[in-house]
């Protein structure tokens, strides 16, 4: 309850003020190269969750779990997203990063012998 408390008071008091002061300008970089630079974050950071958690589907799930209810859920009950997109959304997280989970782990197997 505390941590929520404190995302509330925080995207409350500090985030949506900002958003609303000094709203998103241009891109920093070229949108390909952040889409590349974002993948190539997401990979490393499944990569970090995978080794510790030593099971690549659970750290995917886990990954697209978190995104699903720190996005999709928020905005479905903010009403900043519908409830078809909201489950559109989760469905496609959860599909991918278990793909991704389960290749991993094929990977892994593989690269062990």
């Amino acid at each position: 309850m505390v941590v929520s408390a404190l995302q509330f008071v925080g995207v409350l008091y500090v985030y949506k003020p900002l958003v609303i002061v000094a709203p998103a300008g241009e891109p920093l970089v070229p949108r390909a190269l952040g889409f590349v630079l974002s993948m190539a974050l997401l990979v490393l950071f499944f990569d970090w969750v995978s080794g510790h958690m030593r099971h690549p589907f659970k750290a995917a799930m886990t990954v697209a779990i978190s995104q699903v209810l720190l996005v999709d859920v928020d905005y479905v009950l903010s009403g900043e997203r519908t409830v078809a997109a909201g489950a559109a959304s989760a469905l496609v997280l959860l599909v991918s990063w278990g793909v991704a989970g389960l290749v991993y782990g094929r990977v892994l197997q593989a690269a062990r012998g």
